[in-house]
């Protein structure tokens, strides 16, 4: 048996689940007792041990299983020590850093009333700023809403009203909002929630018949009220009165408001046409999936956060993967840096391919690129022929096309020189060299818009 094997669990878990996820819920949890077919686990409070017993108890057998080759059972516990302790913790997966917020100097609370707000318990998370945050084409113009809110809360964009699906970074824009503007701005009040949490919040309220007063205070004396997923608030007609009156007091006290939603107000079913029409008043500004490019900047910075060491060939390949999924991507991060420890292996493209997709077909990919596929695909892009790489032509349609095509042999499948030298007609592998280093150097160094063009639109077609 595994000298620590809750560490080796905790290890695969990171691979499938949220980074806020492993932060919130995992990160003081311990093993507490082990037998042959059994694991105890230790948790900080009642409430972290439910959350992780009812929502992750199943994945964490199946790692399990996979780790011993027989089936384990897990059971949870409170840290004896800290039974007695209050609950605490954020109330749903996606925050997992508490900070401490010093409550706004305002005259118009008295100092009672002002004591008896509820602590903000789901507060920014540290690791989100508008630093780290990756702008590109698609998201360009949300992030320049984001300065102005920053810098003006309350005054210009007010309800800054954020969609897109999912994964594409609408909750690291809302806590680098909020990390921004409480940097700027330490008296400030600003808290960020989820529509669940403030949906669970209310019917707790309302079910243990606990002072409204607090529950309203909670979120109404707020600076910056930070909403995300408000799509959740569909169907819930009480929530939706609450909300209502709560975002009405904010605005009207000219407090900023930043809801985050996956789609538009307009398309979420059975939302008051009063919400709507709040929501609708302010600045709307959808977030696309990350193009090419933005990948690319997103893997670079991902990878130096993990210190991992990845070669451009290598980044390349990440970012023509078929997902538009931020997400998914730091996913693939951190199985590779997993891979690296554990292994004590460069990472070289082959590697990462074999990593990555050991069967040798993606799961979302329509197709498996071949050298075939990608001979086919640069010759009806630049409308030539097989037997024109094969050939001896030296004229500029055919060569541009000819180094096209090794240069994707090589980058995208990994393949010697040699054996890219007989695909094309039989050269050798010193005009392969010479070919490959051409539109490498002409992309790379300097700066070919002409050839980039070309090749993304190739890889789009290869990978579409």
């Amino acid at each position: 048996m595994m000298t620590n094997p809750w560490e080796q669990t905790l290890s695969a878990l990171e691979l499938e689940l949220d980074p806020a996820i492993i932060s919130t819920w995992f990160k003081k949890t311990n093993l507490y007792e082990t037998s042959e077919d059994k694991l105890i686990i230790a948790c900080p409070d009642a409430y972290s041990k439910n959350v992780i017993q009812s929502r992750y108890a199943d994945k964490i057998k199946d790692i399990l299983q996979e780790l011993y080759k027989k089936k384990m059972d897990i059971d949870f516990i409170v840290q004896p020590e800290k039974i007695d302790e209050p609950i605490s913790g954020p109330l749903f997966d996606e925050p997992p850093v508490i900070k401490q917020h010093v409550p706004i100097n305002d005259n118009q609370y008295d100092t009672p009333t002002h004591l008896a707000i509820s602590p903000i318990h789901n507060a920014l998370n540290d690791a989100f700023t508008l630093d780290n945050y990756i702008v590109g084409v698609n998201n360009r113009v949300v992030h320049a809403a984001a300065m102005s809110v920053v810098e003006n809360p309350g005054m210009i964009y007010n309800p800054l009203f954020i969609y897109g699906t999912t994964g594409v970074g609408k909750t690291h824009l809302l806590h680098a909002i909020g990390n921004e503007i409480q940097k700027r701005n330490p008296n400030f009040r600003v808290l960020y929630s989820s529509t669940e949490e403030f949906v669970n919040d209310l019917i707790t309220h309302i079910r243990q018949r606990k002072e409204m007063k607090n529950f309203r205070d909670k979120y109404r004396q707020s600076d910056v009220l930070l909403i995300d997923d408000v799509q959740f608030l569909a169907k819930k007609d009480s929530s939706q009165e609450e909300f209502y009156h709560t975002f009405n007091a904010l605005y009207q006290a000219n407090k900023q408001i930043v809801i985050a939603s996956d789609r538009e107000p307009t398309q979420i079913t059975q939302l008051a046409d009063r919400l709507v029409s709040r929501f609708r008043g302010g600045l709307m500004v959808q977030i696309s999936p990350p193009d090419y490019e933005t990948r690319l900047a997103i893997i670079e910075v991902k990878s130096k956060e993990q210190k991992l060491n990845l070669s451009q060939s290598v980044i390349e390949y990440l970012a023509q993967q078929p997902t538009e999924n931020i997400r998914e991507i730091h996913g693939m991060i951190l199985k590779l840096k997993s891979f690296a420890i554990s292994h004590n292996q460069v990472l070289n493209l082959a590697t990462v391919r074999s990593i990555l997709d050991p069967n040798g077909e993606s799961k979302v990919q329509k197709r498996r690129i071949t050298p075939e596929v990608i001979i086919d695909t640069v010759t009806k892009y630049f409308e030539t022929s097989l037997k024109d790489l094969c050939g001896k032509k030296r004229t500029k349609d055919v060569v541009i096309p000819r180094q096209m095509t090794m240069f994707l042999l090589r980058n995208e499948l990994g393949l010697n020189l040699t054996d890219i030298g007989e695909l094309l007609g039989g050269r050798d592998h010193t005009t392969v060299i010479h070919g490959y280093n051409k539109i490498k150097n002409s992309i790379e160094k300097e700066n070919n818009l002409i050839l980039r063009s070309h090749l993304k639109a190739l890889r789009q077609q290869l990978f579409a």
